[in-house]
């Protein structure tokens, strides 16, 4: 499977639009993160293709050509849900029999996804005394059980704690390694940002924005944060360059002791630049701050 299509998807209960004609593309080796307040569709986007909701209009394309979401084309997709449940009796292990004999998995490879999830030594225990990482780790053992050609996380990063976080990095660097594709829907943009290729943008039910992080910010059209730290023996020559780059006229300037932010758009990043090295000795380090996806996200959200 190279890419994975949705097109026009429209799902409508009762007098409610939950998707309004929403297109997600997928490629192989890709990881495309769906982001949105709650109630903009993302589940509903997922059990779509799950199979688990019919949709009113629209259909999924797989290599270009349009696929049945039966019996043969679940399989063919892992799921991790928002919140995992099991048997309190069962032992981990159990857990994951059973659900590698409802996909035909060999028992070998139950033991290795232990393995890979970390849980090999809390496999015996019953999942009553397992933590909520630990649970959310053996939900995505399951998910990857198969080796599917399409993993769906609904809220990976919930309740993981570092090591947990290691191991799930290490899955999606797998999937995409191997041509798999990922599609996750997550509210720690910072945290799944250098994870992800593509980013999809939900708002009730249609897609606001759609590319890589760097369309998103373009589109967002958000300041850059540039902060000029000063020598403290520059003295007056600070206030002489924070008024030359108020008279420049791009951006904001502000002065704080033993700094200097500007506020500017992208593209004059340089000018900045340039202007404090006309004023020697002032500047002792610059650092630049491009704007964080939660900023991005909050001014599309805002901006609709």
């Amino acid at each position: 499977m190279k890419t994975l299509q949705a097109r026009g998807i429209c799902v409508r209960i009762r007098d409610h639009q939950i998707l309004d004609t929403v297109g997600v593309e997928l490629e192989s080796g890709g990881v495309t993160m769906l982001v949105g307040p709650n109630g903009a569709g993302k589940s509903t986007l997922f059990k779509v293709l799950l199979g688990l909701v019919r949709p009113d209009s629209g259909f999924v394309e797989v290599d270009g050509e349009r696929t049945r979401i039966d019996n043969e084309w679940k399989q063919r997709i892992g799921y991790l849900p928002e919140a995992v449940a099991f048997s309190e009796n069962l032992t981990g292990q159990q857990v994951m029999r059973f659900f590698a004999r409802a996909r035909g998995v060999r028992p070998r490879r139950v033991e290795d996804v232990l393995e890979r999830v970390g849980l090999t030594a809390a496999s015996r225990r019953t999942v009553r005394g397992y933590s909520r990482g630990m649970r959310q780790r053996l939900g995505l053992g399951i998910s990857i059980l198969s080796k599917p050609d399409l993993l769906i996380l609904d809220e990976p990063t919930a309740g993981l704690d570092q090591e947990g976080l290691g191991v799930l990095w290490s899955i999606i660097e797998e999937w995409q390694g191997s041509g798999r594709m990922t599609l996750a829907s997550t509210h720690d943009l910072v945290l799944m940002e250098r994870h992800v290729n593509t980013i999809c943008v939900l708002r009730t039910g249609r897609v606001l924005a759609q590319g890589t992080a760097e369309d998103l910010r373009n589109a967002a059209a958000l300041p850059h944060r540039i902060w000029l730290s000063t020598h403290p023996q520059a003295g007056a020559k600070v206030d002489l360059l924070c008024d030359a780059m108020r008279k420049w006229g791009r951006g904001r300037i502000e002065e704080t002791e033993g700094r200097i932010l500007a506020e500017v758009p992208s593209d004059a990043i340089l000018e900045i630049v340039d202007i404090q090295g006309s004023f020697p000795g002032v500047v002792s380090g610059i650092r630049v701050e491009e704007p964080t996806l939660d900023r991005v996200y909050d001014r599309l959200l805002g901006a609709a």
